[in-house]
């Protein structure tokens, strides 16, 4: 992902703008709003080249890497990050065997696994 366009996500979404320099922010996860930090550096040419968050990923929310628009990328932690893409891969598996989410099992009542040592 092009980094003008996660400069121009961060300004959108945090209403500020960066300037020259090393420039600190917090930002939040899109999903479960947990709080992230990180920064960006924006060249003397007004170009950031350098954007780290920690503990999180951007996402595109159509799955198309190649659609690097504002309006396609989310910022997540890396936990909603990964359960996004499992959804996903849960979503492809009913559409595949053409099935819905109704149809998959109730688990909120199991109770977790155990492993007996021998």
């Amino acid at each position: 992902m092009d980094n003008k366009v996660k400069r121009a996500y961060l300004e959108k979404h945090m209403l500020v703008s960066f300037g020259i320099g090393k420039n600190n922010f917090v930002a939040f996860c899109d999903f479960c709003n947990k709080k992230l930090h990180g920064s960006i550096r924006i060249s003397k040419n007004n170009r950031p080249y350098a954007i780290k968050v920690d503990n999180a990923e951007f996402h595109h929310r159509d799955g198309n890497p190649e659609n690097d628009v504002v309006e396609n990328m989310r910022l997540y932690c890396y936990r909603c990050h990964k359960n996004v893409h499992r959804w996903g891969i849960i979503q492809r598996w009913l559409e595949q065997t053409g099935k819905s989410v109704e149809d998959l099992p109730d688990s909120r009542n199991l109770k977790p696994m155990t492993f007996k040592k021998y």
